[in-house]
């Protein structure tokens, strides 16, 4: 047979499977997940053009500690003798600063940021070897980056240092530690924890500031810093904007900026206003001639993150074509019907919420009796390995939880006999384009989030334990989605019994904290991220829904990679 008929007979089976499967509907799906890409692409293109030729070089400074670096220089004609070092904060890294970066360095001010130990990028562990020198560490890391940056300034640029939660320790203390460094000229504390006190003279143009929002005590904090550097007592500073000025003329200034809690407060542009105005005050007049608008930035990168999640749910519908998987039921089961023809919540719907809350107290109970209260205390049970603090314990907390529900699904003769599960076949077809769909967020969502707002890259030693936490997930996933397919047909609206167990789930998470506070008191600054997915996920699985006939194996998976990819992405190595 000639090479030609070959082609021929080829390509006429493949337009017979295209007419076949991808006519109609799917056409104007493939269309929408193209419009969609490109909204995201333009969304990209703006939030990377906001920068104004903002010059982004990353780098790995080679000293006693290895610390990645980010520099934003500004162009050469607006550049002023001012550096400023940017320290972020706990499960942060260099990247949730650059909105702050860039709209110093549109004022002439070259920035640098950077990862603490453990964070991001960085080669080195939080805390060290032994934990024993946590503020130690920070102060020399936070030390090192200065020395850098004043060592490739121009002679007499002055100095600016900025901490956000976390990283207000490392710039607090390395200010009070350098009380006649001449070049430091100002000190910025964003959601402070620094616990040792300011003085009148140290350290010099003392700015702090703190959500009206922000966490329990980050407030307080801020009202103490102030009164200590302005030497009065903590009962004095009622309002929300207090200041003072020292017998050597440097300034204190305390605000609570309104409508911020602990995340918003870094990336909103009230918070870089306040900050570019403070340090034209302080340190150069020609720092706030130019008009502060972090908003523009932040809407750009909120609309590519809608842009992608609408392009990830067609993406869905067109990989459920492709793979031939079941569409969804067009006639819903009746619902169970009363004596007075009303319909009524059955045995397996209560079964299966009391089953599901039941599961979660157990593994709440299991955590507060085997985790260690320590913060640095090893992990129990055979997961010492990964080496991740709060990220192992909350993925030990759904393994619980999932073999827990998976135990009372099995032996729970009711529910088991209610439970509807896709076959083998299709089942691993649903895990795969799960695997896909996470692929497209993380190829989307992932690199927009590292470049505009916070690093969700997963380098090798943090791609291996999103690995082993998506496998500590899964059965819990998986047992939860056979429990709300055998719920849902109970309900008048099935998104309800989603709402209600991602409700629960929030709740056992917010006692997990409440219960092992010592340890996992910082799972609470991530908490409303988790919501955030949490809640999308309720979205999604409706929509899912009303594509597959079965999408257990499909939420599951994804809904583990996801929160997997979100656990090992964020919070600090240590050893």
């Amino acid at each position: 047979m000639s090479a030609l008929p070959v082609r021929v007979l080829w390509r006429s089976k493949v337009a017979d499977w295209l007419r076949r499967n991808w006519r109609g509907p799917a056409i104007a799906q493939g269309a929408l997940f193209v419009a969609l890409l490109l909204a995201f692409l333009v969304a990209t293109a703006q939030t990377s053009v906001y920068g104004g030729g903002v010059r982004r070089d990353t780098f790995m400074l080679h000293a006693p500690i290895p610390t990645p670096v980010l520099r934003f220089t500004p162009p050469a004609s607006a550049q002023t003798p001012v550096v400023a070092v940017l320290a972020h904060g706990y499960a942060a890294s260099k990247e949730i600063m650059s909105s702050f970066a860039t709209d110093l360095a549109k004022q002439g001010v070259t920035v640098y940021t950077f990862d603490f130990p453990g964070h991001g990028a960085s080669p080195d562990v939080y805390g060290g070897a032994t934990h024993s020198g946590v503020v130690a560490q920070l102060v020399s890391t936070l030390s090192e980056v200065v020395d850098f940056a004043l060592a490739h300034a121009p002679p007499r640029t002055k100095l600016v240092l900025l901490g956000y939660s976390l990283g207000t320790i490392a710039v607090g203390e390395y200010a009070l530690r350098h009380p006649t460094m001449s070049s430091l000229q100002a000190t910025v504390l964003v959601a402070g924890i620094l616990k040792d006190k300011p003085s009148l003279t140290t350290p010099r143009n003392l700015l702090v500031l703190s959500g009206q929002f922000d966490l329990p005590g980050i407030n307080d904090i801020s009202r103490d810093s102030i009164a200590a550097a302005c030497d009065i007592a903590a009962n004095a500073v009622r309002s929300a904007v207090y200041a003072c000025r020292t017998a050597t003329a440097d300034q204190r200034k305390r605000v609570i900026l309104p409508g911020l809690d602990h995340i918003s407060i870094v990336t909103a542009a009230s918070t870089h206003d306040i900050v570019i105005q403070w340090l034209g005050q302080t340190v150069d007049p020609r720092i706030g001639q130019k008009p502060v608008d972090a908003d523009v930035r932040l809407h750009w990168m909120l609309a590519g993150f809608i842009a992608a999640l609408l392009a990830a749910g067609v993406l869905i519908r067109l990989l459920a074509l492709g793979f031939r998987l079941r569409p969804a039921e067009q006639s819903p089961q009746p619902l169970p019907a009363g004596a007075d023809g009303a319909p009524v919540l059955g045995a397996p719907a209560l079964l299966g919420f009391g089953a599901l809350a039941a599961t979660l107290g157990l593994a709440l109970l299991g955590l507060r009796v085997a985790l260690p209260s320590s913060f640095w205390a090893a992990d129990p049970f055979p997961f010492t390995f990964l080496r991740q603090q709060v990220s192992a314990d909350v993925a030990i907390f759904f393994l619980m939880a999932g073999a827990a529900l998976g135990v009372a699904l099995w032996r729970i003769p009711r529910l088991r006999a209610a439970l509807t599960l896709p076959s083998r076949r299709e089942a691993l077809l649903q895990g795969l384009l799960a695997l896909v769909v996470t692929l497209f967020l993380m190829m989307t969502l992932g690199a927009l989030s590292t470049y505009a707002w916070e690093s969700l890259a997963l380098d090798p030693q943090r791609l291996w334990r999103a690995v082993v936490y998506a496998c500590m997930l899964w059965p819990f996933f998986v047992g939860l989605r056979s429990l709300l397919r055998a719920v849902a047909p109970r309900l008048r609206r099935p998104a309800l019994a989603d709402l209600g167990a991602s409700l629960l789930v929030l709740l056992a998470l917010v006692a997990t904290i409440a219960m092992n506070f010592g340890r996992l008191s910082y799972l609470g600054i991530l908490l409303p991220i988790f919501a955030i997915i949490v809640f999308a996920l309720v979205g999604a699985s409706a929509w899912t829904r009303r594509t597959l006939a079965h999408p257990v194996a499909l939420m599951a998976t994804l809904e583990a990679l996801l929160l997997a990819w979100t656990l090992a992405a964020t919070l600090p190595l240590v050893a």
